[in-house]
């Protein structure tokens, strides 16, 4: 195994921050997120509960809250206005202006989740093969961000979109044939120690 990736070697360079693709299936139906600038990948944390006796103080592991997750991407206008996607995409949540005392449609979870489709980020390598997945699972958005003007600034306007979720899975890959040894992968025992949001894969 190359130390650090040595240049010849045949390895593969460390995941890059930059080197990224968001797929969100209510914005693109099928592809990537071309416009996105931004992802704030998952994080879990342990809640714990501490018990007293005497002077001392012991601390036990609880229950997993799953931290939301942020996109940030542009408005291209051409060929999407991400703008008006976001805007449908609260209204197919249930949300409608109201004009009466007879409008009684809500917003739902079932709604939520269903208008806003599958949500993942993926790190990608040089050849623009995935080597790791995170999909958000029953994702729904919670915060709707339009952006804000100022005169000022010449920066290419940007909007965000923060997701809660109940659980997020992540997919490991080698990525390219060829680039990795198959016996360099996770064994299934060693990724099934790492939870079973984990699945390890090869190709």
């Amino acid at each position: 195994m190359p130390f650090w990736t040595a240049a010849g070697s045949g390895g593969q360079d460390p995941k890059r921050e930059s080197r990224f693709k968001v797929e969100i299936q209510s914005l693109n139906n099928v592809g990537t997120v071309w416009y996105a600038k931004s992802f704030t990948k998952p994080q879990a944390t342990v809640k714990g509960v501490k018990h007293r006796y005497l002077n001392h103080q012991f601390s036990y592991p609880g229950s997993v809250e799953w931290t939301d997750c942020t996109v940030e991407f542009i408005d291209p206008t051409d060929p999407i206005d991400a703008a008006g996607s976001i805007a449908q995409l609260l209204e197919s949540m249930g949300y409608q202006i109201p004009q009466n005392g007879n409008d009684l449609i809500n917003i739902s979870k079932r709604k939520s989740v269903g208008s806003l489709g599958s949500v993942s980020v993926s790190s990608i390598d040089d050849e623009g093969n995935e080597i790791e997945t995170w999909e958000l699972q029953q994702p729904w958005v919670t915060k709707f961000e339009w952006g804000s003007y100022k005169y000022e600034g010449d920066a290419l306007l940007s909007l965000k979109l923060t997701f809660t979720y109940d659980w997020a899975t992540c997919e490991i890959s080698k990525g390219a044939s060829g680039v990795v040894e198959a016996d360099s992968a996770l064994s299934n025992d060693e990724a099934s120690a790492k939870g079973k949001f984990f699945e390890n894969k090869t190709t």
